[in-house]
């Protein structure tokens, strides 16, 4: 028979028990109430004005971005397996669980893995172009692997979204020949063979030689062929190829391209109202990239593009393209590009917050911590606010604040439900750097990064 210290001992330890396991609570942050959900809100008279561009510094820009967007058609295959499959090192290691909510055998892993045939890679080296704005997937398979049971939406599988219009190299196909392996400018992965136009030499030679593009100053602007039939939802971030011999004083007529029974690809025509479209790239606004940022806030999440939504890589890869500004795929690298960052890694909390409130460029300064990736937009009294798309921000070990998709905050988002017993750092305390757009850009128009990746 237990005494009665140690009842009440074993009382308290199942209570403690209960505590511990009880369910994470999915609430809403304060700061989306407090701050508005407006970037043109931040802008203000006293912000730091930008360097003017001439033309000919954005021909020079221009110039970088399209030896970015066409490397891909004067290179080879990649022979570097870890960075190309790096999902393969986890396949086994990690199996992961499906949509049913119930974990991957070791035989549908392998089945999977053995499809991709990584003996025999690379089984093809040529030109091609997306004629469908699709989703990269790191593996040759639509389904989507979860680290847990509860782990939507981040589907590991999942890698990027690539539009309408880029230029690949294929050098990889799956054993059923649905999918194929490319290697984009900013991206490697499988796409599905229908959503790819092989591109002959002769047209590749033609598409390079575009010399003039547009870009969308709305997101997904629907494009329609000039049989009417719809093309694609042009995005902030997107570039277009003018033809030159048609004029029109409310329209563009721009080249598209379409996949034929054959598997080639045809250069098509479509008209688009000028309206909607600006000349590419623009020079340095932060009007424009705070409009750009108001249009989308509100936008759900879409961890890897998934459902053609943003996570907070693709955010600041689009919203800086219209600069004619080419950024990688994944957080980290974009923090890292060219050396284009300060370390604030060593800084304290405060330390941080004043040091970025004294040297970052509203509207082009970009924050990285690991995993993600904010753009500054200005403060409010001492306190830094960001533009940037998440899914949650957990406080504490009970309490997952939803932010959902692109939002406005303070870098202490969710710490009003932190307690000092159960603590979780803030995206302040995680911050590790920061890299300014602007100068970059600077850099690439003086010809710093020329022959750079």
């Amino acid at each position: 028979m237990l005494k009665i210290s140690q009842a009440f001992s074993l009382c308290a330890l199942i209570l403690w028990l209960s505590a511990c396991t009880k369910p994470i609570m999915q609430v809403s942050p304060k700061d989306l109430d407090i701050y508005a959900q407006n970037a043109n809100y931040y802008l203000n008279e006293s912000l730091q004005s930008l360097p003017a561009q001439s033309p000919q510094d954005l021909e020079k820009i221009k110039s970088h971005y399209l030896q970015k967007f066409f490397a891909p058609w004067n290179e080879s295959p990649n022979m570097d397996l870890h960075s190309v499959f790096w999902m393969r090192d986890f396949m086994l290691k990690s199996r992961g669980w499906g949509e049913n909510a119930k974990p991957y055998s070791l035989q549908e892993t392998q089945e999977l893995l053995d499809s991709m045939r990584l003996e025999s890679y690379p089984s093809a080296n040529q030109k091609g172009i997306i004629t469908k704005t699709t989703n990269v997937r790191a593996v040759p398979t639509l389904m989507p692997k979860f680290s847990k049971k509860t782990g939507y939406p981040f589907d590991r599988w999942q890698n990027s979204l690539i539009f309408a219009g880029t230029p690949v190299l294929i050098t990889h196909f799956d054993t059923s020949l649905r999918f194929a392996h490319i290697q984009a400018g900013f991206v490697y992965g499988w796409v599905e063979v229908s959503d790819i136009g092989l591109v002959s030499e002769a047209d590749s030679v033609k598409i390079q030689g575009f010399k003039n593009y547009v870009t969308p100053n709305a997101d997904k602007v629907v494009v329609k062929d000039s049989a009417g039939n719809f093309y694609t939802r042009a995005r902030i971030g997107q570039i277009f190829a003018l033809n030159k011999e048609y004029e029109s004083k409310d329209e563009y007529e721009i080249f598209i391209f379409k996949r034929t029974d054959s598997g080639h690809t045809k250069i098509a025509k479509a008209r688009i109202q000028k309206q909607d479209f600006t000349p590419f790239p623009m020079p340095l606004d932060s009007h424009m990239v705070a409009d750009f940022i108001t249009q989308v806030v509100g936008d759900k999440y879409g961890w890897g593009g998934m459902y053609e939504e943003r996570d907070c890589s693709a955010l600041v890869r689009d919203i800086f393209a219209h600069n004619g500004i080419f950024l990688p795929r994944n957080s980290k690298a974009q923090a890292l590009y060219a050396d284009n960052y300060q370390d604030l890694s060593k800084l304290s909390a405060k330390q941080k917050e004043r040091f970025i409130l004294e040297n970052a460029t509203p509207f082009y300064t970009l924050l990285w911590l690991q995993g993600h990736i904010m753009i500054y937009l200005g403060s409010i009294g001492d306190r830094v606010i960001v533009a940037h798309s998440a899914w949650s921000v957990r406080s504490g070990k009970k309490y997952d604040n939803l932010l959902g998709g692109v939002v406005i905050t303070s870098l202490y988002v969710g710490d009003e439900r932190n307690s000092y017993f159960k603590k979780s750092k803030t995206l302040l305390e995680k911050i590790g750097s920061m890299s300014d757009m602007s100068v970059l850009a600077q850099r690439i128009q003086n010809g710093e990064l020329r022959d750079k990746k």
